[in-house]
């Protein structure tokens, strides 16, 4: 069979696709770096690092002679537990080296205040607009790390409490915070060199490319979809008129119409979307889709007024018969003008009855035509 030649449609696909996979890589690929990045200096800071001497000024704590500076973290908020015994709280572990995000609080604890912490070689202090708290490390009883949220709490003697980081600085606080209060540091050092390890043998793997042949069924074609747009605004704009288009004047009869007409276009438009992607028909509908003819309305009759019949002057006494050999002309009596009336749009007209008694009426001679006067009893020549 000779091979056809992939639609535009499914050219754009594949292009876009393979388009979207190397965008994906190539981020994945970064990221996976500056974390191998942070990870190797987290590895030389827990074999050599014992702190700094500076800064010493401009610090919300009084520093020792003695004291060394980890940390300093700007930005922290007090974060304090409304019980002794939440459920769903962190309990003190080891060091919680994973990248967190920056969500909401835990239930069971709430923010008390914000300000700056720092973590030195003796405590970690906080000083805040209206608190300040520190927690040496010779009172603490443990150490917790949530391991989704950005938060530390600090298990001593007093109530449950603790701080809250940024996210991006959550990772180097618990190091340094874990590094300062711990006297074992190879055990420090042994689980940066796991973590490291464990992240060395997970590369990013790039996914293979696709081929046009590879679209889905259900890829939507921009052009399919403005087809549709235009075939269901033609029904509807050829139902109602174009005038009829959000007016309140148009009746339910017509609105079901449009309804109907605009289920089948539509229905009609997938159909086809179908079909031109190569998807097999029904089988009880060997010919294709059809679209239903629109419902007809009902022919309402329509009445009109039945035309009146004209009125004509009664005889009167001066209309006598005409007696035989007579010559002269008998005048004929000048029919009434009947006045315009507007026919009612939808009831009968019904003609007016006669009236009872003769008008009378005087005749008036027109210019361009005489006539002469009638008599009773007419002159007869020799």
């Amino acid at each position: 069979m000779t091979a056809l030649a992939p639609s535009s449609w499914r050219l754009a696909w594949a292009e876009r696709e393979n388009d979207r996979r190397r965008r994906a890589y190539r981020d994945a690929t970064a990221a996976w770096r500056r974390r191998q990045d942070h990870l190797v200096r987290l590895r030389i800071e827990a074999a050599g690092f014992l702190g700094c001497t500076q800064p010493r000024a401009g610090l919300p704590v009084d520093l020792d002679v003695d004291e060394l500076v980890f940390r300093v973290v700007p930005v922290a908020e007090l974060v304090e537990a409304e019980a002794r015994h939440v459920a769903g709280l962190p309990t003190p572990g080891g060091c919680a080296l994973a990248e967190t995000v920056g969500a909401a609080l835990p239930a069971g604890l709430r923010v008390v205040d914000s300000g700056m912490a720092v973590v030195t070689s003796h405590r970690v202090a906080f000083a805040g607009r209206e608190h300040r708290r520190e927690w040496r490390y010779a009172d603490l009883r443990g150490v917790a790390h949530h391991p989704d949220v950005p938060v530390t709490l600090l298990h001593d003697t007093c109530r449950l409490d603790g701080l809250r980081v940024p996210a991006s600085a959550a990772v180097n606080f618990r190091f340094y915070l874990t590094l300062a209060a711990t006297d074992d540091r190879a055990a420090v050092t042994a689980q940066v060199d796991a973590l490291l390890a464990a992240h060395q043998a997970t590369p990013p793997v790039p996914l293979p490319p696709v081929a046009p042949v590879d679209a889905p069924l259900t890829a939507v074609r921009p052009d399919r979809r403005a087809l549709a747009v235009a075939t269901v605004a033609t029904v509807v704009l050829a139902t109602l008129g174009p005038g009829a288009v959000g007016s309140p004047d148009v009746g339910p009869v017509r609105r079901a119409e449009a309804a109907t007409i605009v289920t089948s276009a539509s229905t009609f438009t997938d159909e086809l979307v179908l079909l031109d992607r190569g998807a097999p028909a029904a089988a009880d509908d060997p010919v294709g889709p059809t679209v239903p003819a629109p419902a007809v309305r009902p022919a309402v009759p329509s009445v009109r007024p039945a035309p009146l019949a004209p009125r004509t002057r009664p005889a009167g006494p001066a209309a006598s018969a005409d007696p035989v050999g007579s010559g002269a002309p008998v005048p004929s009596a000048a029919p009434l003008p009947v006045p315009p009336t507007a026919p009612a749009p939808s009831v009968s007209a019904t003609p007016t009855p006669y009236p009872t008694a003769s008008p009378t009426v005087t005749p008036s001679p027109s210019p361009s035509t005489s006539e002469p006067a009638a008599t009773a009893t007419p002159q007869v020549s020799p």
